[in-house]
């Protein structure tokens, strides 16, 4: 998923960096997460 979506080359500079790269990581595993288990409550899956 990080591959996919590019997060893999964000260069981190500094620990305040790696925190915000931890977090977009999380953010967009959050939200993919969160559609596919919106399709799978509406029956779409």
């Amino acid at each position: 998923m990080v591959r996919s979506l590019g997060l893999h080359r964000i260069e981190v500079r500094s620990y305040w960096g790696l925190v915000a790269r931890v977090n977009l990581i999380l953010l967009v595993h959050n939200l993919i997460r969160s559609r596919v288990l919106l399709k799978m409550a509406r029956g779409e899956l």
